[in-house]
């Protein structure tokens, strides 16, 4: 049992894996994937507040995600430029204590190139780029990112298991792509509320975009991510589950810190 939030990624990092993937949730759109070999961080983001944002992004739920208590990383991936998924105060303690590769959109490459802890590690995968990196294979594919054009989405294969890494995306036919290429075994997509009375546009996908994304992607389960980080935009995730209905579709809710087979 955890008794601090410093014991998340300890916790996670001894956790012995033989065989499959696990996925460890740190709370909004971060979290890591351990496979028998590799650890591979998601979109992590620790810092910032954010508290005078005029836009509502406000934090809304407390770190469990701490960049310093991470002793081992082999892969970082960014799926897009948005501070939440590509910060530099989250990412340079990380890289300063691991030979982590930097995986990254080509936005997020771009944000990243003037860092000076990512020198020689950062490798921008646009869609339609595979590469293997031990034993996790990656393949990027289109995404549509509310502000940010060179966002992407990932497929990542490793022990006969598939996992599509949604980022921000909201819905569109290069999911159905996904879907016809790929057996995904989970699918992790960003839900949220859209508040159109601060920004008047779609952000983020809701309850029943995401399930029409899970079934795009005929994916047999989906986890929700990013619904709890910003008070302005939080949603229940509970509310997916109606629209998943007859399709065959586990709904995968996690609380922070807890984890999942894959």
């Amino acid at each position: 049992m955890l008794n601090d939030r410093h014991d998340v990624v300890p916790a996670m990092e001894s956790y012995p894996m033989r065989s499959g993937l696990r996925l460890w949730w740190f709370g909004g759109p971060s979290y890591a994937i351990r496979s028998p070999q590799s650890v591979v961080y998601i979109d992590p983001y620790h810092s910032g507040e954010r508290a005078d944002d005029p836009q509502g992004f406000i934090r809304a739920i407390p770190n469990v995600f701490f960049p310093e208590d991470v002793s081992r990383a082999d892969l970082i991936l960014s799926t897009h430029d948005h501070i939440d998924h590509c910060d530099p105060d989250t990412l340079g303690p990380m890289c300063r204590r691991t030979n982590a590769r930097l995986v990254a959109a080509p936005s997020s490459a771009a944000k990243m190139a003037g860092w000076d802890f990512t020198a020689g590690r950062v490798e921008a995968m646009p869609p339609g780029t595979t590469r293997t990196y031990g034993d996790i294979e990656l393949t990027a594919y289109g995404c549509r990112d509310w502000s940010d054009p060179g966002a992407v989405t990932y497929v990542l294969r490793s022990q006969h298991r598939s996992v599509f890494i949604g980022g921000d995306t909201l819905y569109t036919d290069a999911l159905e792509e996904v879907g016809r290429a790929e057996a995904i075994d989970l699918a992790i997509l960003s839900l949220a509320r859209n508040r159109r009375d601060i920004i008047d546009q779609e952000l983020y996908v809701d309850p029943a975009e995401l399930a029409r994304a899970a079934r795009a992607l005929k994916t047999k389960r989906v986890l929700p991510v990013h619904w709890d980080i910003w008070k302005a935009w939080q949603e229940d995730p509970h509310l997916v589950e109606p629209h998943l209905a007859g399709s065959g579709i586990e709904l995968v809710l996690l609380a922070q810190g807890e984890s999942v087979a894959i």
